[in-house]
């Protein structure tokens, strides 16, 4: 059985109410829920899928109230319609108004979700049947529609990299400028909204016909239904003038069928009966209707395997001038009948995909020189995860015998591209297990999986000369005098810039520019708290969040400027207790600024009848320094709770923001997989490894999240090792994949950096922003590099170990951030600070090493 794809929470809070009263008014407080989350802009990829998922189960209900065969008084159930044009109206406005702001600027994954809710919302208001709208959303709606496609537009001239943000962005653009064909179809009206009931895509028959046969009376009458099918389409197959008429016709229908697939997902454990009933139906369209496609691709003038899309400067220019997508052209009709077929066949198993299609698939994949046709049929021959693992190995192989004169790199390309598309379907799908795992849902955790060592072989890793010669400057910090409060630096750390470092004592906190070849140091800021201590701070390019530790914990926030002085409060958040919680204490915190927003997540526990509770908060700040707020995250929702009896070390963000790091004070590495709204998507990534607890062995001391130049994600975690280190395995240091959710490491990709062997605790770590070079502080001080390479058989290993000759004073602990990889002065170079002031810079002598 093919895994079911995720029933959302609001969606099946949608569907399952008992009696109308209820329906009612759960659907109206799912529905403010959405529009709330849209409108403050707060919403992520799930809150996305929601309302592509409502707004299609609304498209059911509008259909099956206008089947006038439909017996009188028959109750619909959870097929009543609930939203009125007014408000879809609003939500159509809502979902054009709203920039997709991702935690990832290069993301393309919620630019796709929201062109699909825009798509649903304008086919929505279609059934509801409106024809016309305000005059100035009428223009306003075409101008955003343009401003996207701008959006998604690449400056030409520049070389793609291949990955699954290319894949995206061709979907992007895709459902961008069909939901520009839909728009198409309102006329301007003056001044107010006209409407008329008329659907003008003109499919209600066939939906009130669907939803008849899996609610009518009797068992469903599949065969009348695809006869229906068959008499309302055959206009659009027989008829080359309207090819784009039968790929709206052909969306409708595709989407009909997925959201009352959805539906019989959210009935599986309610109502078995009604759940069958809506699988056999859904099983049966859609083998219908990629029946239909498939003689489509087939026919003479069906597929025209050398059709691409326009020049990239034509595409360009266009967006230039925000004239918005181009016409839907052959090439997206073409890329459109694929994505049908794409859609449909998650329903299916792969073993109801006629050898027919299968072989069609195959050709196009082996002959057609337009990359993305090739990955849609790649899509579609991968959607069955059971299968999808011996798909990566075989299709391949499979598509070279359609096109015996493949040359070795066509091949070598081909498996890079069904390798991302392989990671693109288990990212959707929430499974990243190998093909002999037992298939598990997103939240069951525990059903672990295990990497593929297949998933992890890795390019040669770039190279660059490293010297141990560094250069070391100091900054004079201010400390007081014996007569007055004499200051005692503990903290020190920089930002990702590398142009900031801030120094902080118990009681004073300072931030300065550090000294480049044109100027010298330059104080930003002094804080001082005379009633707490400073716990714990991080930098942004921008920000400064601070922790406070005294008789009341909070959290301070500061947005800093370029000249001396220049920064302003932006929020204080206190953390007391509660009538529902005990008092909680921050221990650790990250920070991640966008260019739209800023993230701050914290660490803290409380403590409660001696049991220990631990989670994140997460906090989002624009990036003009408005709208401070807390932002429910959930990270506590994974079952097993990761942090029963445990409490958090330290914390930090990937470079993208895609992952979050945390070290746990029983020395377990999670890591969560987000939203572009900062949320867990699933239960962590766990490392967890023994280490003897000791005075002065403080076991996992730091994680840090990086990339290769494959695009596969790492962690590199630095210990304290005690002196039982060689019955634990050598309590090493390490790098090791990082999987999405749960999944075991094969011990072949774990890598311990035993070439450590003559180093004493490693307190902090840093990667170069290509992966192929770490860096890791001693506590004497020292500075080692490593460079990172490809291992045999997948994974990464370093070589011997560089001390650099110049070092900070010995701490036994540091920030995360004292230590980084970042581009100053357009040269890649790794800068270390202590508390003292102490300040080292190497430089390296070309970029090809970050």
């Amino acid at each position: 059985m093919v895994r079911s794809p995720r029933v959302s929470s609001s969606f099946a809070q949608w569907t399952s109410a008992s009696n109308d009263a209820t329906l009612s008014t759960t659907r109206k407080a799912v529905v403010a829920d959405l529009q709330t989350a849209i409108e403050k802009n707060q919403f992520d990829s799930e809150t996305l899928e929601d309302v592509v998922l409502i707004l299609e189960h609304e498209c059911l209900c509008w259909k099956y109230k206008n089947d006038g065969k439909l017996a009188a008084g028959q109750d619909a159930g959870a097929f009543r319609q609930t939203l009125v044009t007014s408000q879809t109206d609003q939500l159509v406005v809502q979902l054009s108004d709203c920039l997709v702001r991702s935690i990832s600027p290069s993301s393309h994954y919620e630019r796709e979700l929201q062109s699909k809710a825009l798509l649903s919302a304008l086919a929505l208001l279609h059934a509801q049947g409106v024809r016309a709208l305000q005059a100035t959303f009428h223009d306003d709606l075409r101008a955003r529609i343009a401003e996207r496609f701008k959006d998604l537009q690449g400056v030409p001239g520049q070389k793609a990299v291949f990955n699954a943000e290319t894949v995206r962005k061709i979907q992007s653009g895709y459902y961008l400028c069909l939901a520009a064909e839909y728009a198409k179809h309102f006329q301007r009206a003056e001044p107010i909204v006209v409407s008329v009931v008329s659907s003008v895509v003109g499919l209600l028959v066939v939906g009130a016909s669907i939803t008849s046969a899996v609610m009518g009376s009797g068992p469903p009458n599949v065969q009348s239904t695809l006869q229906l099918l068959e008499k309302s389409l055959k206009p659009f197959w027989i008829s080359p003038n309207a090819l784009f008429q039968a790929l709206c016709t052909l969306q409708e229908l595709t989407r009909i069928t997925i959201a009352l697939h959805a539906y019989g997902e959210a009935m599986a454990g309610v109502d078995k009966v009604a759940y069958e009933r809506v699988q056999q139906c859904c099983d049966k369209l859609a083998a219908v209707i990629i029946d239909k496609i498939l003689s489509i691709l087939n026919s003479h003038q069906g597929f025209q395997s050398d059709v691409g899309p326009k020049s990239v400067y034509l595409d360009y220019f266009v967006a230039f001038f925000n004239r918005g997508p181009n016409d839907l052209s052959r090439y997206f009709y073409q890329y459109g009948l694929l994505d049908c077929v794409s859609k449909l066949s998650g329903i299916l198993n792969n073993k109801h995909l006629s050898a027919e299609l299968v072989d069609t698939l195959l050709k196009i994949i082996a002959t057609s020189p337009e990359a993305s046709f090739r990955w849609k049929c790649t899509e579609v021959l991968m959607r069955d995860p059971i299968t999808r693992g011996i798909q990566l190995g075989k299709l391949p192989d499979a598509v070279a015998r359609y096109n015996p004169s493949m040359t070795a790199q066509a091949k070598s390309k081909l498996r890079d591209e069904v390798k991302v598309i392989y990671e693109l379907l288990n990212e959707e799908d929430g499974i990243f297990l190998t093909p002999t795992s037992s298939i598990a849902g997103p939240q069951d955790a525990a059903a672990e999986g295990k990497l593929s060592s297949s998933g992890w072989i890795e390019s040669a890793q770039p190279s660059a000369t490293i010297t141990a010669h560094a250069q070391r400057t100091s900054i004079q910090l201010p400390r007081g005098s014996i007569f007055s409060r004499r200051s005692a630096y503990h903290r020190a750390g920089l930002s990702p810039d590398g142009l900031y470092a801030y120094f902080a004592a118990a009681k004073d906190l300072y931030l300065y520019r550090l000294p480049s070849s044109t100027r010298g140091n330059d104080l930003v800021l002094h804080l001082d708290t005379p009633r707490a201590e400073y716990r714990e701070a991080v930098l942004s390019n921008s920000f400064l969040a601070v922790l406070h530790e005294g008789r009341t914990n909070l959290l301070e926030i500061f947005k800093y400027g370029s000249h001396a002085q220049t920064y302003s409060w932006i929020a204080t958040e206190t953390f007391e207790a509660t009538s529902k919680e005990p008092r909680w204490r921050p221990d650790c915190l990250a920070i991640h600024e966008t260019r739209d927003r800023v993230w701050i997540a914290i660490g803290g526990r409380s403590s409660q009848c001696e049991t220990i509770s631990s989670t994140i908060r997460i906090y989002r700040i624009d990036i003009d320094g408005q709208n401070f707020a807390k932002h429910d995250a959930y990270f506590h929702r994974s079952r097993p709770n990761p942090f029963t009896s445990d409490y958090m070390k330290s914390i930090a963000f990937a470079p993208d923001g895609r992952r979050l790091v945390c070290v746990t004070n029983n020395n377990r590495i999670l890591v969560w997989l987000l939203s572009n709204n900062a949320r867990p998507i699933q239960p962590p990534f766990q490392i967890a490894k023994k280490y003897m607890p000791e005075m002065n062995a403080r076991g996992a001391t730091s994680a840090t999240l990086f990339h290769t130049v494959s695009g596969n994600p790492y962690v590199l975690c630095t210990t304290s090792p005690s002196r039982e280190r060689s019955k634990n395995n050598g309590e090493w240091s390490f790098v090791s994949p990082v999987g999405a959710g749960p999944a075991k490491v094969p011990p072949q990709l774990h890598h311990n950096l035993w070439r450590l062997r003559k180093a004493g605790a490693i307190i902090a770590g840093a990667v170069s922003p290509d992966g192929s070079i770490i860096a890791l502080l001693e506590e004497t001080g020292n500075i080692l590099l490593m460079s990172l390479v490809a291992q045999e058989g997948g994974g990464l290993s370093a070589l011997e170990p560089i001390t650099l000759d110049a070092t900070l004073k010995r701490q036994t602990s540091a920030s995360p951030t004292a230590l980084r990889f970042c581009e100053v002065e357009r040269r890649l170079c790794l800068l270390a600070v202590d508390p003292e002031g102490t300040v080292i810079r190497l430089d390296f002598q070309d970029q090809t090493g970050g």
